[in-house]
């Protein structure tokens, strides 16, 4: 949870205007830099595209498709590991035994990997594309699944600055390669040459950022035995909640879209469906957010980090009851006041936003249909943020089922809305995101105070024994001594 807190605490106590400025870019360096380089990549290459003469819509849109699909699904698929391998390995550091991680990276690398084909296979055998490209998206899909895998462990160990220069690089580089490849071999018209050139180069770049990744992860864990890689399986026995956490609240990021290009989409090609005005729109709401991660970063790694180590320090080491109780009503005052700033300060920002989608965008933009659903889920990006802040901190507090019920209230509440409203039309796209994500985000609030209020309680009371036996146990067991021969 200290993370970047450190280098956060040091430029806040420098107390000038210029070094807070370097505090927010650092924080939203390190929570949105590889977001924003993979977006301002994808634009990067369309513009240079765009340049060209003869390439028309369709290619674009099969780029940009086929990447949105690759990363939409290869997030949901992690999703279901994400929270327990975080917790495996966060508990092999505390414990100090570092020589169990890189084992257990190869684990969750070689199950994913193994995942993502058969998904993959799934869709490549429903598809009429050429094989050839189908291809690419398999190497694009393998890539970004295995991406995310190494952020979750370099980001354990605090390596951000090798995570965004890796997206850098990457990014510098698909932009060089397209511009390479136009100028030493001029583009001939017809067919999808120019959505393969998109891929290919996009590829490049991702590979380069994958192996940067890879070289990060063989500097930053120099202990890498190959023993019991699948031992982290057995944390799927042990938190069963965080599995579920993880792949309610990724799916629910999507699960709009899907009841919206079931109902009201178009097909591509004949094998992808999607919905270009909603899916603008939700994609430019995400984008409005931005803050939030910033800001929470910011007051979670300064102030209301110091509150909560003492507190959790107290509880650990033997700490009286009169100094558990101030410490936890401290820490109480100083969460409440972070939330209220990062309430304000995004709720500021979207509201700016929207009433400049409301009163002069209109003035521009020529596409109604688009600035509608955009009103409507900016509202709901606000919740989302909202929810997602406190989902993590549940989980800062050992809240599993919390946090469990947030990120189920968030999935099942925006898909039961969403398909509510199905008969009202397209009028109406966006109102059940918004409404899942407020019925989660009011949740989470009430949870997160309730239960922080007795944290002491329950640091002393909860059972902290988990089952030694179960279904990945056996699995686990039985995929290491498959390995060891």
């Amino acid at each position: 949870m200290a993370g970047i807190g450190f280098q956060l605490q040091k430029l806040f106590k420098e107390d000038y205007y210029s070094s807070r400025m370097r505090a927010y870019l650092y924080s939203l360096f390190v929570t949105a830099g590889p977001w924003l380089i993979v977006i301002a990549t994808l634009l990067g290459l369309q513009v240079l595209l765009q340049a060209v003469p003869g390439v028309n819509g369709e290619n674009k849109q099969l780029f940009m498709i086929s990447v949105s699909y690759c990363f939409m699904f290869s997030q949901v698929l992690f999703g279901f590991q994400q929270l327990v391998v975080t917790r495996y390995t966060a508990d092999c550091l505390y414990e100090k035994k570092e020589e169990k991680i890189f084992p257990s990276f190869l684990g969750v690398s070689g199950v994913t990997a193994a995942a993502a084909f058969l998904l993959w296979l799934v869709f490549a055998i429903g598809s009429p594309l050429l094989w050839s490209y189908k291809l690419l998206m398999l190497v694009l899909f393998l890539l970004l699944n295995l991406i995310w895998i190494m952020l979750l462990y370099l980001s354990g160990a605090k390596n951000y600055q090798a995570i965004a220069i890796a997206f850098l690089a990457g990014g510098i580089l698909a932009i060089a390669s397209l511009f390479t490849v136009l100028s030493l071999f001029p583009y001939k018209e017809g067919g999808f040459t120019p959505a393969f050139m998109m891929m290919g180069c996009f590829i490049a770049g991702i590979a380069v950022t994958f192996l940067l990744l890879v070289y990060s992860m063989l500097i930053t864990f120099p202990k890498r035995p190959a023993a019991a890689p699948f031992d982290y399986l057995c944390y799927f026995d042990k938190y069963p909640l965080l599995a579920w956490t993880g792949i309610f609240y990724n799916a629910g990021l999507w699960v709009s879209n899907w009841i919206i290009w079931a109902d009201g989409g178009e097909w591509l090609l004949g094998t992808f469906r999607y919905h270009p005005a909603y899916d603008t729109a939700l994609f430019y709401a995400y984008l409005t957010i931005l803050p939030t991660y910033v800001i929470f970063v910011v007051s979670i790694e300064t102030r209301f980090y110091e509150r909560y180590r003492t507190f959790f320090s107290f509880i650990n080491d033997g700490g009286t009851l009169s100094q558990i109780r101030k410490s936890k009503k401290t820490m109480l005052i100083v969460l409440k006041q972070e939330l209220e700033k990062l309430v304000r300060s995004q709720g500021i920002v979207s509201l700016a936003i929207l009433l400049f989608a409301l009163l002069i965008a209109p003035l521009y933009v020529a596409n109604d249909q688009v600035l509608g659903m955009f009103r409507l889920t900016v509202i709901g990006a606000f919740c989302n943020g909202m929810a997602m802040v406190m989902m993590l901190l549940l989980l800062y507090f050992d809240d599993r089922k919390g946090a469990c019920v947030t990120s189920g209230l968030f999935f099942f509440g925006i898909a039961s809305a969403s398909l509510l409203l199905l008969p009202a039309g397209e009028a109406d796209y966006g109102v059940g995101f918004t409404a899942g994500s407020l019925i989660s985000f009011l949740y989470a609030v009430s949870r997160l105070f309730s239960y922080v209020s007795k944290a002491d309680y329950y640091a002393f009371s909860k059972s902290h024994r988990s089952p030694d036996t179960g279904t990945f146990h056996r699995l686990s067991r039985r995929l290491n001594k498959i390995i060891s021969h």
